[in-house]
């Protein structure tokens, strides 16, 4: 039992003189909850929807109230279908309710009124919970017009409903895209955080630092050489989903390989300044997971809206590469080619690319001390 008590001791010790243990036990799971807690939220309320109006009259007010009233839409009013739509195509809205010049005269002639409704499938949960509340809000307004205004109760609001990007409302098509860009995140930052830490546990880089090359070239060839591994594996992985899976892809492959590109460099930025930093494998491989993988999982926006996130939340999801990857790629893979969405995102990642690398160069010594 001496010895067992010993060997306990000896343990803990060791326990509290190792900050891995403290943060792996303590830390990791307190940011694991509280994201749980707070960021993830499947309540899909307040949808982004567009309404554009044609026709202005006694009816349709009451539903634009009814509209106003409800907690489940945030509406935004547009002048024309050119404009709406537009916004649908740059993700500005969910969600479309178009009321025709004819649906005020139909409606007062009890005959079926049309009003169409036009939702973003590339999220098909999204778009179904958007169409669901809209015929809900506009039957809801229904009745109350026919009470108000005495029209016979079998009239009724005929809704047509629309669902662009993915008509078949099939989940893969939504999650594969969102996924490339959570593997291309791990996969950048494991191989150079683990391979890195491995050549300082191996004294590899002490050596490579005592020859002749800078350190900006050093730094240069590594990012190649692992820029071109991760590229590959970028293709592979739109490959299995093109070809195995058969995701449709409606963009460019050269606007996809250079946004892929441009997503790459910060996030082969954060595993070369993590393998610096650390220069053990173990301690390189939780950080890797806690700043790159699991914020691009949970944070991003691939698998759970950012619009349903606290404030607080929402701020850190602007320093994740992935939550600027993610929309293009989607648009790339579901719509095609949205400039503004792919100049904009695109500007993003390339300055938090030239921002790591100059930050890599900077903590990165030439002396061993």
């Amino acid at each position: 039992m001496k010895i067992l008590k010993a060997l306990i001791y000896k343990e803990f010790l060791q326990i509290t003189r190792d900050p891995s243990s403290v943060l792996t036990a303590f830390i990791l799971p307190f940011i694991l909850i509280t994201i749980f807690a707070t960021a993830i939220n499947l309540d899909n309320n307040a949808i982004e929807t567009g309404l554009v109006i044609e026709g202005n009259r006694g009816q349709i007010n009451d539903i634009i109230a009814s509209f106003d009233g409800s907690e489940f839409v945030k509406m935004y009013r547009y002048d024309n279908r050119k404009s709406a739509q537009e916004a649908l195509v740059r993700g500005d809205i969910r969600a479309l309710v178009i009321i025709p010049n004819n649906f005020a005269q139909s409606f007062a002639a009890q005959t079926d009124a049309a009003i169409q409704i036009i939702t973003d499938a590339s999220d098909p949960n999204i778009a179904l919970f958007a169409a669901a509340y809209v015929q809900g809000i506009i039957s809801t307004a229904q009745k109350i017009i026919m009470e108000n205004y005495g029209y016979d109760i079998d009239v009724g609001i005929r809704m047509e409903t629309q669902s662009w990007y993915n008509p078949e409302l099939k989940s893969r098509h939504f999650i594969l895209p969102s996924s490339i860009a959570i593997i291309m995140t791990l996969i950048g930052m494991l191989l150079t955080a683990l391979v890195i830490a491995r050549e300082w546990e191996r004294g590899t880089m002490e050596s490579l630092l005592t020859t002749k090359a800078s350190k900006l070239q050093i730094i240069s060839a590594k990012y190649i050489a692992y820029y071109c591994l991760a590229i590959a594996s970028a293709a592979f992985c739109t490959f299995l989903s093109v070809a195995v899976f058969n995701v449709p892809f409606r963009g460019s492959y050269l606007v996809y390989f250079i946004t892929a590109s441009l997503f790459l460099l910060p996030s082969l930025g954060m595993g070369f300044i993590i393998s610096t930093l650390t220069k053990n494998q173990f301690l390189a491989a939780v950080a890797a997971a806690m700043f790159g993988f699991l914020p691009a999982v949970m944070l991003s926006g691939g698998l759970f809206e950012i619009s349903s996130m606290p404030s607080a939340i929402r701020s850190i999801t602007h320093i994740i590469p992935a939550t600027y990857f993610i929309p293009i790629i989607k648009n790339l893979f579901m719509a095609g080619n949205i400039w503004p969405i792919i100049l904009s995102e695109g500007s993003y990642l390339l300055i938090y690319g030239i921002l790591m690398f100059a930050l890599l160069y900077f903590v990165t010594k030439e002396r061993l001390e």
